[in-house]
């Protein structure tokens, strides 16, 4: 829930709500209570006085079953795939159009000690349900239950349903709600967070938490005894977001000298009006997985030496027309390995992941 502080200091009650309002935000600052966060992810054995018995039954039961499901049929055997597949990277990677979709950089790049996450949808602060008014809670635990039913089937957060989320709920859905319950899921303690920007030089800087808006966020999270840092933000990738924001395009050209994941990304690296960003990762990325949603497979080739996985037969039909050489590449390549998992978009049974290593 977003407060305008100035709005809630003219009168003894407000002040008294500014009150804990400023609270919670300084406990958000250290972190997330793991009982917050075992709410989300449906893991309390108990829901809060405000859930009625049955809705919270149906919450936890779609958490863990679809959870499940993901790891069982996409997260457990990509996890083994990348064992083979993907070379340790233990520095940083860079995951544009990522939506909150942490669960797959961490299982494809399971070492690295800093993911950036860039995507459209603010950050917030991740929902505690606890703090909510049954209304508010009742329609809170429909929306996120519907979330989970689609995350546990296709392995991706559809962009419409995140703006949907954010938007129409009573209470706003947003990315760190999301990727909260992914740490928890995972077993990984989150230490703190905060919200950040990035300044005119390209640089983070991390914000006062009591800031009114959390549009981006960064976590610091505990890995078995190690730290970890998840930055996530809210950024227009599109050229003309990047022309209108040099700090954000000198942040991007820096975060894209790192390994790159492109994922379920709308075909937008593919789209003129995304050049910018195609352009950095393809000159600067030393390591590329993508579906065919990435950059364009000719594109690919002038820079990388490149391994097809999977089975490709056409793009979604929501995207014809877009990557023509590749579906050409797959129909005609005599040495193309296997992949037994889905990733991206439903497209008949068909998945396909290139992985892309700088020539020379």
């Amino acid at each position: 829930m977003i407060f305008d502080l100035h709005r809630f200091s003219k009168n003894l009650a407000s002040h008294l709500l500014l009150a804990l309002v400023l609270c919670g935000l300084s406990l958000s600052a250290r972190g997330q209570s793991p009982g917050a966060l075992s709410l989300l992810a449906g893991q309390a054995g108990a829901p809060p006085d405000q859930v009625d018995a049955p809705a919270w039954k149906t919450y936890s039961e779609a958490v863990q079953r679809n959870w499940q499901q993901y790891r069982r049929e996409i997260g457990e055997p990509m996890q083994a795939w990348a064992a083979q597949q993907v070379p340790a990277f233990t520095d940083t990677v860079f995951y544009p159009f990522s939506g909150p979709d942490f669960s797959t950089v961490s299982q494809l790049f399971p070492k690295a000690k800093r993911y950036i996450l860039v995507a459209m949808q603010a950050a917030e602060r991740p929902i505690h349900l606890a703090e909510l008014k049954p209304r508010a809670a009742r329609q809170t635990l429909e929306v996120l239950t519907q979330a989970w039913g689609n995350y546990g089937q296709s392995g991706f957060f559809v962009t419409e349903y995140l703006d949907r989320y954010l938007h129409t709920n009573q209470v706003r859905i947003g990315a760190s709600t999301f990727l909260g319950t992914f740490f928890q899921l995972k077993g990984l303690t989150v230490r703190s967070m905060v919200p950040i920007s990035v300044n005119e030089q390209g640089e983070i800087e991390e914000l006062d938490p009591r800031e009114s808006q959390w549009r981006s966020v960064r976590f610091r999270l505990d890995r078995a005894g190690e730290t970890v840092v998840v930055d996530y933000l809210r950024i227009d990738l599109s050229d003309k977001g990047l022309s209108g924001q040099p700090g954000h395009q000198k942040f991007v050209e820096q975060a894209s000298s790192h390994p790159v994941l492109l994922k379920a990304a709308s075909h937008l690296p593919q789209n003129a009006g995304f050049s910018i960003i195609a352009q950095h990762l393809v000159s600067r990325s030393p390591f590329i997985i993508q579906d065919e949603t990435g950059i364009r497979y000719k594109q690919l080739q002038e820079q990388y030496n490149l391994t097809l996985f999977g089975k490709l037969e056409r793009t979604h039909s929501a995207f014809g027309g877009y990557q023509r050489d590749l579906v050409k590449a797959f129909a005609e390549n005599k040495d193309i390995r296997p992949l037994n998992f889905r990733v991206g978009y439903f497209k008949g049974g068909s998945y396909a992941l290139i992985l892309a290593r700088r020539k020379g």
